[in-house]
């Protein structure tokens, strides 16, 4: 008798998500005229999101591209830019900086909702809505029975999470006071029609902008469909540490999330082996759409020295494992005997007659 266990990957899409192997961060410059210093008092609300802060001297470095970016604008002193990895830039107006400053940048209401639910949801979808009232609706609709379907699915997924899916919706009443967070997602003004993001993790943003027409079809699905797979199915690291929108990320935040997945995600031993199982078999040729299976070498001791210590409960998952492997020997092992005893004792019944 042969008896056979199979292990799925430790980690799921969703849970790489939540870690910092990629780490996106965003920079706030303070752009003044003699100084080139960042408050500290203000420097100090960025701490635990992924916004630096960074002072600059307009008549310290002409060259520089964010003080030549302020002088273009005619943007009055102090100015204050927040750049983006790839590169794009906005000035915050004082009307935006009223609230104040990491507020502004990190504390919007979609913000907020996501900092609280992530941790414990599959994904957020990010409706933003466009100028047809009739299109909004029926955007909202198909995005609504999207995540229903996802949420039935889950159950027979390899991780289970608390909850399913959820939309949040940016209407054109609020497009203001989300506008840091649009601007992160490359929307600037309404859109014509509603259009989509994926976000999950910490603010990971899967695949790219949904618009109307696949909203309308099964882009949404499928973006989704991606996160509950297990982090060895081969998918391309593009999309497991995609982009990431600014959000603020507390301690307390990190500790309840540890708490429901059994490990810290943030932990380097946790990060290392992610970062193993990632570039098991990813040293492919990138494909003709240029997207590449290459691994990212990471230096543990560089990207998470200014990491804080979370205290996470110790998985049994893999002791549970080992327990279930051995009963289900034993147990096999009794079948056998079992089927061997009755064997004999109707083989002798035979021999007797």
């Amino acid at each position: 008798m042969y008896v056979s266990s199979s292990f799925a990957c430790r980690y799921t899409i969703r849970e790489i998500g939540f870690s910092t192997l990629s780490k996106v961060t965003y920079v706030i410059y303070r752009v003044d005229d003699n100084t080139a210093q960042f408050p500290k008092q203000l420097a100090f609300g960025f701490a635990e999101s992924n916004v630096k802060t960074y002072g600059l001297s307009s008549n310290g470095d002409e060259t520089n591209p964010i003080v030549n970016f302020v002088k273009q604008q005619n943007s009055s002193l102090p100015a204050y830019v927040l750049a983006a990895p790839n590169g794009q830039m906005i000035i915050l107006s004082e009307n935006q900086l009223k609230g104040g400053l990491k507020q502004t940048i990190l504390f919007s209401p979609i913000q907020n909702q996501m900092v609280k639910e992530l941790p414990s949801i599959y994904a957020t979808v990010i409706l933003i809505e466009g100028k047809n009232q009739m299109e909004n609706e029926l955007a909202g609709n198909n995005i609504s029975k999207t995540c229903q379907r996802i949420e039935n699915l889950i159950p027979n997924m390899p991780k289970q999470v608390e909850f399913g899916p959820n939309m949040a919706v940016i209407s054109n009443k609020n497009f203001e006071e989300e506008k840091v967070l649009l601007w992160s997602l490359g929307i600037n003004k309404i859109p014509e029609q509603p259009v989509a993001f994926v976000v999950y993790g910490r603010g990971r943003i899967i695949g790219e902008k949904v618009d109307f027409e696949g909203i309308k079809g099964k882009a949404i699905y499928k973006l989704l469909s991606i996160i509950g797979a297990d982090c060895e199915c081969g998918l391309d690291r593009k999309w497991m540490l995609g982009y990431q929108i600014p959000l603020n990320w507390p301690k307390n935040v990190r500790q309840n999330l540890s708490d429901k997945l059994d490990f810290d995600v943030d932990n380097p031993m946790v990060l290392a082996e992610m970062s193993r199982i990632l570039a098991i078999e990813n040293k492919i040729a990138a494909d003709p759409d240029g997207i590449s299976f290459e691994p990212i070498v990471i230096d543990l001791d560089e990207e998470f020295k200014d990491v804080p210590a979370i205290d996470y409960k110790q998985s049994t998952q893999n002791n549970s494992d080992d327990f279930e492997a051995k009963n289900i020997i034993i147990y096999s092992l009794l079948i056998f005997i079992v089927v061997i005893i009755i064997g004999s004792i109707y083989i002798v019944k035979r021999k007797n007659k």
